[in-house]
């Protein structure tokens, strides 16, 4: 469909050429203040807020929960079994009842290390100090049992630790212990909201470096590293055995072979204990084994947020500064992030992204309001509110096309249909780059184009609505809707009037059936005027003081006024007429034409039972629109003014005009509904417009008006002659009266005579006179000539 656009345009630029154009060399340079430039810096400050969030957020850890519960997430959907190297052994509520005791002994410590040994234990960990002296006897045997396996048991050890208002002594065993023992660190740091915990794999106590209890269960030889633990590696799967089960040696020794150990507190009134996402309360030194696991697979590496940031920096950006307005770069951000984080945690690498989210959804959420606020809904194009309203462009005129019926051709379509429809439109006039912004405002498309001189703007006008009806015809397959452009030029005015200008003036367009008007000094004139007999209307309306005159009909027979047709004859300032054709075409145009009917017919009524009194037969006629019989409420008004004033109804005549094709099913109820009353029709302006051989198949009328340019020609026209008598042969061979419009002449009323013509009317008898003349000529009886 493009394609056929664009080969339409080219035929256009071949034919009517460019010529006319005001150049300027700014035309060559890019609009600085352009709507589409003015929408891309407001973009790009929208991408800089958007990042600059990203990054405070990141710098103050703001989303760390959001993190945390994501990275548990993760975790949890890359499950799986821990290895069964090591073991935990726990002080568990089960140990303490056994035992008697609120803690096992130095005694019992030193039998569960023999007991460990003896099945082949590869290391034994104390996930504590055993800083505090006990009695000297069990201290005693507790350090020989340490000294006779040394090289194979490790103790706790923490150092000193502060964070903000908390702090944390150091803890170390006895010094009669440190002889023959080593010791790994036991730190770890939970995260604010519990969610997470990090490990070293060294710390520092008085100056001397230790290994933590994850590093010596790992044989961790790299740099030294904060990391948090895989908890991808299910915790329940740790091989556990509890302490008195060792120490009574209850378990085989083939299950602690050649294994490492860490012995822990799992007791329920143990302060050792901390939050794991999806399991609750875990102990503490369930974590050193998941750090040994995660450490046995490589030095986890944690490259914090900044490739999430400048991923969605760089996503924030490329739409900031696109011309489509696509979203595809945040949304391939957005949803790319997380799949990403979760693979790269399979390789140890750990990326935060709830910063670069954090970014992408405020960008999302700016860049959508200003969508919102500057960009139609419907299709790709900016509204006019994107546009600098407040200033002038002379350099440029301002076009609105509008479709007419467009509601009604797109009533079927989708919304894609429809934005696909308009968005070829907007291609099209934008061509190659001669037209600036292009705007959608409800149903009309607004654009600038390069200043034109006068003539070539109207060239350019005329060939531009015919090549859109050309491709609207072609491509959309829509013989009713017609391009209407309104172009504005009057560049003193803010763009913003201009946009409203050219707007009316499509509408103008659109209404009176015209394929443009042009927004220039004549044109306002007579929109003024159109303007000013609207308010005339409105104010007859509403006063409900119409004035009214009536032309005589003569029967051509005996010279006698044998009716009139009544016709608007009102001065509203008591000074000058109002042009009735102005006024009915503003009535038709504002949708008053029924109001404006029955206000006539009102007045006419009134003093036409004056005319009844001197002949019961005189027949009074009234113009009103075909389309209007469908209108039944008008009808029931129309009887209801007859019988409220006495107006019989076999007096009446309603001279039927129409400029558009009758339904029959609309109107057959309401014309039975009026022949049953006797209320007579007449087929008005015969051979204009839509009253044609049509009108005499569908209304039953009494009455056939011919057009007065016909009759008006008889004395020049052979043709028209024919076409009158034609016309009288056929009337009467239908058994209709005929009734000549635009008598100016004896001749003319003399021929009409010779073909049979029925009545007439015209200023050869009369002009449009008021009542008390009308009745004045009535009663003199005499043949009637305008003297």
């Amino acid at each position: 469909m493009i394609s056929s656009l664009a080969s339409l345009k080219g035929i256009f630029r071949r034919n009517s050429g460019d010529g006319g154009v005001v150049h300027d060399e700014a035309h060559d340079q890019p609009d600085q203040n352009s709507g589409e430039a003015l929408l891309k810096r407001k973009r790009i400050k929208i991408a800089i807020f958007a990042i600059l969030f990203g990054l405070v957020s990141a710098a103050i850890d703001l989303p760390l929960p959001a993190e945390d519960g994501f990275r548990a997430v993760r975790a949890k959907l890359r499950s799986r079994p821990a290895p069964q190297d090591i073991i935990m052994v726990t002080v568990d509520d089960a140990t303490l009842n056994e035992l008697g005791k609120p803690l096992p002994s130095r005694f019992d410590d030193s039998a569960l290390i023999d007991r460990l040994v003896a099945s082949g234990v590869d290391k034994i960990v104390f996930d504590r100090a055993h800083a505090d002296p006990e009695t000297p006897a069990s201290d005693a045997h507790f350090a020989r049992t340490l000294a006779r396996h040394k090289g194979r048991v490790w103790l706790g050890v923490s150092p000193y630790h502060s964070l903000g208002f908390f702090e944390s002594e150091k803890i170390v065993p006895l010094e009669q212990f440190r002889e023959h023992v080593a010791l790994a660190a036991m730190t770890g740091l939970g995260s604010p909201f519990r969610l997470s915990v990090t490990f070293p794999t060294e710390v520092e106590v008085d100056g001397k470096a230790y290994q933590s209890i994850s590093a010596l269960l790992a044989d961790y030889g790299g740099r030294s590293i904060n990391y948090r633990p895989d908890f991808a590696f299910d915790v329940t799967t740790v091989p556990t055995f509890s302490y008195a089960d060792i120490l009574r040696q209850r378990i085989p020794a083939s299950e602690l072979e050649g294994k490492s150990v860490v012995i822990g507190n799992s007791y329920i009134a143990s302060a050792d204990f901390f939050h794991m996402p999806f399991l609750g309360r875990v102990p503490g030194s369930y974590f050193h084994i998941l750090g040994a696991h995660t450490l046995k697979r490589g030095a986890p590496v944690d490259v914090m947020w900044f490739p999430a940031l400048l991923i969605a920096g760089f996503a924030i950006l490329s739409h900031a500064v696109a011309r489509s307005r696509s979203k595809r770069p945040l949304w391939f951000a957005t949803c790319g992030l997380p799949p990403l984080a979760l693979l790269m945690d399979e390789f140890l690498v750990s990326i935060d992204i709830m910063s670069a989210m954090l970014a992408l959804i405020g960008a999302t959420i700016g860049f959508h309001r200003l969508a919102k606020k500057y960009y139609s809904s419907e299709v790709d194009a900016m509204t006019t509110s994107a546009l600098s309203l407040d200033k002038t462009n002379a350099e440029r005129d301002i076009y609105a096309l509008k479709i007419s019926n467009l509601s009604e051709i797109s009533e079927d379509w989708s919304a894609r249909e429809l934005g696909e429809f308009v968005n070829t439109l907007i291609t099209y006039v934008k061509g190659p780059g001669d037209a600036g912004d292009v705007a959608f405002e409800r149903d009309v498309l607004v654009w600038f184009a390069p200043r034109m001189e006068v003539g070539s703007l109207e060239r350019h006008a005329d060939g531009l609505s015919t090549m859109l009806k050309t491709a609207i015809s072609y491509d959309w397959q829509s013989t009713s809707s017609a391009p209407a452009l309104g172009i504005d030029t009057n560049y003193a005015l803010p763009v913003g009037q201009r946009i409203k200008k050219a707007m009316q003036a499509a509408d103008d367009a659109a209404s009176r059936g015209a394929r443009f008007i042009i927004n220039d000094a004549a044109y306002l004139e007579a929109r003024n005027h159109r303007l000013e007999i609207v308010r005339v209307l409105e104010r007859g309306l509403r006063e409900r003081a119409v004035g009214v005159a009536y032309q005589p009909k003569i029967d051509l027979a005996t010279g006698h006024i044998v009716g009139a047709e009544t016709l608007i004859r009102w001065k509203p300032d008591g000074q000058e007429y109002v042009n009735p054709q102005e006024l009915v075409l503003a009535a038709e145009a504002n949708d008053r034409i029924n109001e404006l009917t029955l206000i006539v017919m009102e007045a006419a009524l009134s003093e036409g039972r004056q005319a009844i009194a001197i002949d019961p037969a005189f027949k009074l006629a009234i113009n009103m629109s075909a389309k209007s019989l469908s209108d039944t409420h008008l009808l029931f008004e129309m009887m209801t003014i007859m019988g409220r004033l006495g107006f019989p109804a076999a007096n009446l005549t309603l001279e039927l005009t129409e400029t558009a094709k009758l339904e029959d099913q609309l109107i057959a109820p309401q014309i039975a509904a009026l022949k049953q009353r006797g209320i007579g029709l007449s087929i008005d302006d015969f051979g204009t417009g839509q009253s044609n051989m049509e009108y005499l198949e569908k209304l039953p009328s009494s009455e056939l008006k011919i057009d007065k340019k016909f009759v008006q020609q008889m004395a020049r026209s052979e043709e028209s002659r024919a076409v009158v008598r034609a016309t009288i042969e056929i009337a009467h061979s239908l058994g209709k009266v005929v009734v000549a419009e635009g008598v100016e002449t004896e001749a003319v009323a003399a021929e009409l005579r010779a073909m049979g013509c029925d009545q007439a009317q015209g200023f050869l008898f009369s002009r449009a006179i008021s009542m008390p003349d009308l009745l004045k000529m009535m009663g003199l009886r005499k043949n009637v000539v305008n003297s």
